[in-house]
């Protein structure tokens, strides 16, 4: 085996080893998930060495200097990260917007609206850049194929899913099937495969190329409403619904794998962590649940009196936990059994609907019914900037992967775009 090139992953903080291996290219990525701004990058580097067999002596030096990039990046946003600006509004669609999600790079952003369209704008110039047009109904669910994002699934009111070009705008595959709404659809990582939930009570994974239907997931007795590919192993798919369970499928075969049972109200949102060791749940029954994937077991249980709990969210490095509340407040924790609580951000005037962390973590980013989407440190949970200017509640947000760009979509049929 021969070491060709170090590539840095950003967020969250890692190492892609490019090598031989008999003739063929291969990688290997190497995370540094506790990498932060007071981290001894020469001790990193050492553990490194003796762990892995392709860093030699010749290339310790190298690799210290891209541990030292990385570590500089986590420091640029610092604790208080940085403040933003209104850059552009988007006038996106005539009837109100439902999503929106960035690009890798950070320059593109897609909406998906009532008026039955996804459109993809250019973030730079503000610009429309493509139409999606054919489906019959709401364009529910919007998102971009990770990491190559030259393609774009959307999910409609009329019972289907669509595979655009992002390119040519052109549709290049319709995925029937769901006797429902589709509401959320997602590409599966490093495979042709894109997976649905549906309010029919079912999810169904495709393939992209032909559009044929692979699997239906059966099992959950109400509407399923958010899936998460396992990015990790791309194999393994979480599903969450309204009769209050979450299930575990494997891709490769029709069977339920798990089911995590617990909350006692419909649950609103699942994320797995970064390394898909941990499962989180956010549910109308006022909790937010911590699963030990491989155990298939509830670790901890976080609570929110009177309040339902809307939306959960992993940093970057799967270390903290953060939820949105029906009560107005957004709360941080710990990611692990304990979840000891680290800081409780109140200050929005309505329900918070969603949330997440910025790539560094530094901050968090909370959009709100009141209008307003808010930037905290969450670390102290202080109000570090408030985002005013939508005339309708802010139902999305999002930070670029660059984390220097953020993106707020309101019912008030606009997009801001903040730098």
């Amino acid at each position: 085996m021969k070491l060709l090139k170090f590539h840095l992953r950003y967020h969250p903080p890692g190492i892609t080893l490019e090598y031989t291996k008999k003739g063929i290219v291969r990688n290997k990525d190497i995370d540094l998930l506790e990498l932060d701004s007071n981290s001894d990058v020469k001790v990193i580097a050492n553990e490194i060495k003796q762990k892995e067999v392709l860093i030699t002596e010749e290339v310790l030096e190298q690799l210290q200097q891209c541990l030292e990039t990385l570590k500089k990046r986590i420091e640029h946003e610092g604790p208080a990260g940085k403040r933003f600006y209104i850059y552009k509004t988007l006038v996106t669609h005539l009837l109100p917007v439902t999503n929106v999600s960035f690009d890798r790079a950070g320059n593109r952003c897609i909406t998906g609206s009532y008026d039955r369209t996804c459109k993809i704008w250019d973030v730079d110039s503000g610009t429309e850049i493509k139409t999606l047009t054919g489906h019959q109904n709401v364009v529910y669910s919007v998102a971009f194929n990770y990491p190559i994002c030259d393609m774009v699934v959307t999910g409609s009111f009329d019972k289907s899913a669509k595979v655009w070009s992002a390119a040519s705008g052109q549709c290049v595959a319709t995925l029937w099937g769901h006797s429902g709404e589709v509401v959320a659809a997602q590409f599966a990582p490093k495979a042709h495969k894109v997976a649905t939930a549906s309010m029919d009570r079912t999810a169904k994974l495709y393939d992209v190329v032909t559009g044929a239907e692979l699997h239906t997931y059966v099992g959950h007795k109400a509407e399923v409403i958010a899936l998460q590919f396992d990015q990790n192993d791309c194999q393994s798919l979480v599903t969450g619904s309204f009769d209050g369970t979450i299930c575990l499928w494997d891709t490769r075969v029709k069977d339920c794998v798990a089911v995590l049972r617990g909350h006692c109200a419909e649950v609103s949102g699942v994320q797995y962590s970064w390394d898909s060791s941990l499962l989180a749940s956010a549910s109308l029954d006022g909790s937010a649940r911590l699963w030990d994937v491989r155990q298939r077991n509830c670790v901890a249980t976080l609570t929110t009196p009177g309040a339902e709990v809307l939306d959960v969210s992993f940093d970057w490095a799967g270390r903290r936990l953060a939820t949105a509340g029906s009560d107005g407040a957004a709360r941080v924790y710990e990611a692990r059994a304990d979840c000891r609580s680290l800081a409780h951000m109140q200050g929005h005037s309505e329900e918070v609907s969603k949330v997440c962390f910025s790539p560094a973590g530094g901050s968090l980013l909370t959009a709100s019914a009141d209008k307003t989407a808010r930037i905290w440190n969450s670390n102290t949970g202080n109000c570090l900037q408030m985002l005013s200017g939508h005339q309708s509640e802010i139902f999305s947000c999002a930070f670029s992967y660059a984390g220097d760009t953020i993106v707020t979509a309101s019912k008030d049929n606009s997009c801001r775009i903040w730098r």
